[in-house]
């Protein structure tokens, strides 16, 4: 039983790292990107221009 806990649990690493050494980790990490520059362009550039027009109006 001991040693079948232990295979399971090196198949679990095994798993992970070849999730984050493979194109799973490059497309998550591409899409977390994405949704970040989303976030800026559509989220901080509109206030930083409100800000603007504030100050020198």
């Amino acid at each position: 039983m001991k040693n079948l806990q232990a295979v399971s649990k090196k198949e679990e690493e095994n798993i992970v790292l070849r999730f984050i050494d493979g194109e799973g980790f490059d497309h998550l990490l591409e899409q977390t990107i994405k949704i970040l520059q989303g976030a800026m362009l559509f989220g901080c550039v509109p206030f930083f221009i409100y800000l603007l027009i504030l100050i020198f109006s």
